[in-house]
């Protein structure tokens, strides 16, 4: 898939959201990796993103574009 901004060749990989912390405190944390690394246990280019982007949803094929900058 090419780049919505810049037309560059993206490279596919997997989004998820995980529940970090202890006990008491729990915090959400947005990651992308590489689709390679999908079933590892300890994933390799992992990019930790902001919890907030743009999405965009396709009524017609119910899919959801979505676009997140990294975190800092």
């Amino acid at each position: 898939m090419k780049c919505p901004e810049c037309g560059k060749e993206c490279q596919k990989g997997c989004i998820e959201a995980k529940e970090v912390g202890s006990l008491t405190q729990f915090n959400t944390r947005l990651l992308w990796y590489p689709e390679e690394e999908k079933q590892k246990i300890l994933r390799k280019g992992t990019v930790r993103l902001s919890l907030w982007g743009d999405g965009y949803y396709c009524d017609e094929c119910m899919t959801v574009f979505a676009a997140f900058r990294e975190a800092r």
